[in-house]
């Protein structure tokens, strides 16, 4: 049985980082059909389903060393926000997921939730327990405003839990259900907190409001609806 839980609003105010675009060369494909932008070490990898629905936007990753060749396990992964046609780099990203093709990080995931005017985008990159990086990107002209949306939800999500089990509990965004983003900033998702290899957790409803104004970025939690998901 659902249950809705009584929860007061919260507001979450962020100072935000303007990152200004750090220009590449221009993206093209390689025989596989994957982007590439840049050469060398600032190569990076474009991952085709971050797509926003323009598709002038994407995520994309990049090595330390570049881009790794053949079964070469890439180091000092980076996750990008970057602007398709010239490869600009807007904003690093939380994340440090990738694949090459062959291969990809084992247990780790990551979703793009754009909203359909292109002009933002919600982050979700999930590692084998945790979420360890769910924020929010605003785009505009060459640079790009970040909002941590995991330091608003994590605690409320918690503070639902006996005292005793948060400390041990880890809090993941559930990428295997929709998580969805409108014109209007308002998200809706499903999150979890729960002890890793045992049965208990709980799962939550989530539908946050993101606002922007005189350059900061705000987010508040609309609500949290308990839900029996496996």
């Amino acid at each position: 049985m659902r249950k809705v839980l009584a929860f007061p609003i919260l507001l979450f105010v962020c100072h935000v980082l303007q990152t200004a675009a750090v220009r590449a060369d221009a993206c093209a494909a390689d025989p596989s059909g994957t982007l590439i932008c840049g050469r060398g070490k600032e190569a990076l990898r474009v991952f085709a389903d971050t797509a926003s629905p323009s598709k002038a936007y994407a995520f994309a990753w990049r090595g330390s060393q570049g881009l790794p060749q053949g079964n070469d396990i890439p180091d000092g992964v980076e996750n990008v926000l970057l602007r398709v046609s010239d490869g600009a780099v807007l904003a690093k990203l939380g994340g440090a997921y990738w694949e090459t093709g062959q291969m990809r990080a084992n247990r780790y995931d990551l979703l793009a939730a754009w909203s359909p005017d292109n002009a933002a985008v919600i982050e979700v990159a999930n590692s084998r327990w945790d979420s360890d990086s769910f924020a929010y990107y605003r785009i505009k002209g060459d640079s790009a405003a970040k909002l941590d949306l995991r330091a608003l939800v994590e605690p409320a999500l918690k503070a639902k839990l006996p005292v005793r089990k948060r400390e041990s509990s880890s809090f993941r965004v559930r990428e295997d259900l929709p998580v969805t983003l409108d014109a209007r900033g308002r998200a809706a998702f499903v999150a979890m907190v729960y002890v890793p290899k045992s049965d208990d957790g709980l799962n939550y409803k989530v539908r946050v409001d993101i606002a922007a104004k005189d350059g900061r970025l705000s987010a508040r939690i609309v609500s949290l609806q308990r839900t029996n998901l496996d």
